[in-house]
């Protein structure tokens, strides 16, 4: 229990109305206006600071797994889930998924989400937490009762934080504008976006300065709170994807990014303006730094050497399943905590996780169906390596299922019709009644019977009598940083036995055999397709597939899905089945980069004199 106590103290302050934040509804850097609470109130003392430390961590260090009532899964927008459309888009309308995903995404309903819907846009909610850190950051020597260590520790917490939200804005729309201090709003606001080239190089340094002041490792009743390696890793993911196809263009893919390049001046918030192979250096040094200062972050790669789930039971969980079960185990180099904040009752009762939106499995019909793509399933590997293609039906799902043979993260990752899940559920029941007397109780929406046979049930409560409370969501763990090193190493100097050590620790430990393409084309695809399953539904697929460019070749497709049916044959229940359309994806190039609101570019201060600073395209 003392690894949840103190990050549960500090969330219960976020609770505090907006004592130090502004308005989502207004300008992002605005001052607030009146109240009793001041900064100095706040930094007067160590105990009340903590409170303004509690509200840089809500808004800076998120998950993103749903936290509101209409909040979705982040997937929705990738190949990896499918949310009815246009029946069940309002179930999803915090990312905006019914338009992003028929290619009619807008600057004012983007897929960059706040802290819910009647909340505001998420880029002002990023600008609330950079403001928040920077704060922090001004007023922190103000503490009397405090001591110069404690400060330091802070302060590195706060450039983390700072560093984290910028690296959030970069994701989604590239060069923006850079704050390092907390603008009073008194003055005409004029920063423009900076270039891609200038964010990257700040995170690396707050990363850098952050590191340099954070402990290697904190007591059990701190987790949750940033260390030296959680800068670190922030480090080595951004310029991971700094030296990614999207922001360094090689020359034989410019064409990728036709319809997303401005070919102008103008591109440098866009990407570097050339490629240059270096990058891959530093992100394959950077992510081998996390790696080597992992044992004394007191962090390593989970691997017991059981690869497979036999039960419910937290013991007879396979190594993989097991990550993303057991609070606080060994591979976790930091975790959202929300899901810790005290019920009414006066402990943890999971309500984030246990969101209608999160599954059906977890609230049977109350929940809204998260289908899994055939497209995305076939990613996962026969058990022997090799690839295969589902067929285009079948008369017994979960029998045949079985005989697919696969990757054993498939079998704990995502649940079908007639699979067995937890001594609550039973055999799962999605299917269409067909000659059965009764359609199965997972097999209906508000859209009506659907019969669709597959949801993903990572980070659905199963074991533990289906509580949510030992769910943390993972911002980093360690087994990025083995698969982004690997990656790395593999673009800068072709495939070598070090990056294919990597790489094979990951599939050892899911139970899959060794890799060892010959070519870096070869290997690429490997260390891509093993980061898709490895990180599945864990809010890398949107990112990966755009620095890859592959999400205008992966997101323009019909997805398909599993549709079963049940049949009486000499009295036995079969569930036969087979696969139907889903959806028309569109993915348009100017998706690559997302559009900053309208609001914003009307100021004109993203830009210059003759350009309103809008992303192209938009």
């Amino acid at each position: 229990m003392m690894k949840r106590t103190n990050i549960i103290l500090l969330l219960v302050a976020c609770f505090i109305g907006g004592m130090l934040s502004t308005s989502c509804k207004k300008t992002f850097l605005e001052k607030p206006k009146g109240g009793a609470v001041t900064v100095d109130t706040i930094f007067d003392t160590r105990n009340q600071a903590q409170y303004a430390v509690a509200q840089m961590y809500m808004l800076c260090v998120r998950g993103y797994f749903p936290e509101t009532y209409d909040g979705c899964r982040p997937e929705a927008v990738t190949d990896q889930l499918y949310i009815i459309h246009p029946a069940y888009d309002w179930a999803s309308n915090t990312i905006n998924t019914g338009s992003y995903i028929t290619g009619n995404m807008s600057a004012d309903n983007n897929c960059d989400y706040g802290f819910g819907q009647d909340n505001g846009a998420g880029f002002y909610w990023h600008y609330k937490g950079i403001r928040q850190a920077n704060l922090v950051l001004k007023n922190i020597d103000k503490v009397a009762d405090a001591d110069n260590a404690w400060k330091t520790d802070v302060k590195g917490q706060a450039l983390f934080c700072r560093a984290m939200q910028h690296y959030e804005l970069f994701r989604y729309y590239g060069g923006v504008p850079i704050v390092n201090k907390p603008l009073d709003g008194t003055l005409k606001i004029a920063i423009p976006r900076s270039s891609v080239q200038s964010v990257v190089d700040s995170v690396v340094k707050w990363c850098d300065q952050a590191a340099s002041m954070l402990p290697a490792t904190r007591p059990s009743a701190d987790f949750g709170r940033v260390t030296k390696l959680a800068a670190m890793a922030l480090k080595a993911r951004i310029l991971l994807y700094a030296a990614s196809p999207l922001y360094n263009t090689p020359g034989n893919m410019k064409g990728d990014v036709s319809g997303a390049r401005f070919n102008d001046t103008r591109d440098t918030v866009l990407a570097y303006a050339s490629y240059d192979k270096e990058r891959w250096n530093k992100a394959a040094k950077a992510a081998k730094d996390v790696i080597d200062n992992a044992a004394a972050g007191g962090v390593s790669l989970l691997n017991t050497g059981h690869p497979l789930t036999t039960g419910e039971t937290y013991a007879t969980l396979g190594d993989y399943e097991s990550v993303w079960n057991v609070f606080a185990n060994q591979e976790l180099i930091l975790v959202n905590t929300s899901n810790q904040v005290p019920s009414s009752a006066g402990w943890a009762d999971g309500s984030a996780w246990g969101q209608y939106l999160s599954s059906k499995l977890r609230l049977a019909q109350w929940g809204v169906k998260n289908n899994v793509p055939i497209e995305f399933i076939q990613q996962y590997e026969k058990i022997d390596g090799t690839k295969w293609t589902m067929p285009a039906s079948g008369t017994d799902l979960p029998v045949d299922a079985a005989a697919w043979n696969l990757d054993p993260r498939f079998y704990q990752t995502i649940a079908y019709d007639g699979k067995y899940y937890s001594s609550q559920r039973g055999i799962l029941a999605y299917y269409k009644k067909g000659d059965y007397s009764t359609d199965g109780n997972l097999a209906s929406s508000d859209a009506g019977v659907d019969g669709y046979a597959t949801e993903t049930y990572k980070f659905v409560a199963r074991v533990d009598n289906m509580t949510d409370n030992h769910f943390a969501w993972p911002v980093f763990r360690l087994a990025e940083f083995y698969l982004g090193y690997a990656e790395a190493l593999n673009e800068y100097q072709g495939p070598s036995a070090e990056a294919a050590n990597y790489l094979n620790k990951i599939r050892q430990r899911a139970g899959m055999p060794d890799k060892n393409p010959a070519t870096i084309d070869a290997f690429r695809d490997a260390v891509q397709n093993e980061e898709t399953i490895e990180f599945a539904y864990e809010g890398h697929r949107y990112n990966d597939l755009n620095r890859w460019l592959k999400a205008k070749t992966v997101l323009n497709t019909v997805l398909h899905g599993i549709q079963t049916t049940a049949r009486n044959v000499g009295g036995q229940l079969k569930r036969t089945w087979t696969t139907v359309p889903f959806v028309t994806r569109v993915f348009p190039a100017k998706y690559y980069y997302v559009p900053f609101p309208s609001t914003e570019i009307s100021l004109r201060y993203l830009g210059n004199s003759s350009w309103d600073g809008q992303n192209p395209g938009w």
